[in-house]
C-alpha cells in the first residue's frame, strides 16, 4: 500500500514549479522530510495533538494551521535563517491536498476492463480513472479544460451532492487502446472527456467497443421531474 509520504513525493515529482521547471530530486526529498519537522513545530508551538501532518487532509484546516504556525515569532525567525524551507514545504503539502480534492486523486473509482488511456509509457495502458498513479497532470489537465460536469447527461456531482461532491468526476478516454502495442500520446483536450459513473459504464458496456459521445447522448432518455 502506498503511504501518504510516497504519494506526496509522487505529486511533487509530477508537478512543475511556477517557472515551468520540475522540482529537483533533492528538493522533493527535502520537502518530504520537512513534514515531520513541521509536525513537531505544530505540536510544540500550537499545542495541537497530532501524530503527523500527513494525517490531515482537510484543506481549510491545513490553511488555518499554516496561518497560525507562521504567525509565531520564533518560527518566523527560524524560517528567515532556513530560507523558508519548512514554510515552502508546508505550502506544497497544502497544494498536494488541494490537488487531491480537485481531481479526486484519492477516490476509489470503478474498475472498467476496457477503460484505459495512455501517455507515452512504453505502450502500456494507464487507467484513466486512476491516472494519478502514473501521471496526475493528465487528469488535472482534462478537468481544467472540460470541467467536472458529465458531457453525456450533464450531471454534476457538486450540484447533486453539494460540497461533498465538488470536483468529483470520472475521466474517459474516447478511444479503445487495448490493441495498441506502441506508445501513444494522450491529448487531454481531444482524447479525454468527463463522464458521470453511469454514463461511463454505458460507453464501455460492450466488449471491445467504446460508444461515442454522440451515440451516448442519442440513447439518453430525458428524466421527467
Amino acid at each position: 500500500m502506498v503511504s501518504e509520504a510516497e504519494r506526496f513525493v509522487e505529486f511533487l515529482s509530477n508537478t512543475k514549479k511556477t517557472d515551468g521547471n520540475d522540482y529537483k530530486a533533492s528538493t522533493v526529498a527535502t520537502y518530504n522530510g520537512s513534514i515531520d519537522l513541521i509536525t513537531e513545530d505544530i505540536k510544540r508551538h500550537l499545542g495541537e495533538n497530532i501524530i503527523s501532518l500527513f494525517d490531515i487532509t482537510d484543506v481549510p484546516e491545513l490553511k488555518q494551521l499554516f496561518k497560525k504556525l507562521y504567525s509565531v515569532s520564533v518560527i518566523q525567525s527560524q524560517e528567515k535563517i532556513q530560507r523558508n524551507r519548512k514554510k515552502n514545504a508546508f505550502k506544497r503539502y497544502i497544494e498536494f491536498r488541494q490537488f487531491e480534492q480537485e481531481t479526486n486523486f484519492d477516490q476509489n473509482q470503478p474498475e472498467l476492463d476496457d477503460y484505459e488511456q495512455t501517455r507515452t509509457e512504453g505502450g502500456k495502458k494507464v487507467i484513466a480513472s486512476k491516472v494519478a498513479e502514473r501521471d496526475p497532470r493528465l487528469r488535472k489537465d482534462a478537468i481544467k479544460i472540460h470541467g467536472t460536469k458529465c458531457q453525456g447527461c450533464g450531471f454534476s456531482f457538486g450540484e447533486r451532492y453539494g460540497s461533498y461532491g465538488d470536483g468529483f468526476i470520472e475521466i474517459h478516454h474516447i478511444h479503445l487502446l487495448s490493441a495498441n502495442d506502441t506508445p501513444v500520446d494522450t491529448n487531454p483536450k481531444t482524447d479525454l472527456i468527463p463522464l458521470c459513473s453511469n454514463c461511463h459504464r454505458m460507453v464501455h458496456r460492450k466488449k471491445n467497443y467504446v460508444m461515442s459521445l454522440a451515440e451516448l447522448r442519442k440513447i439518453i432518455v430525458p428524466c421527467n421531474g
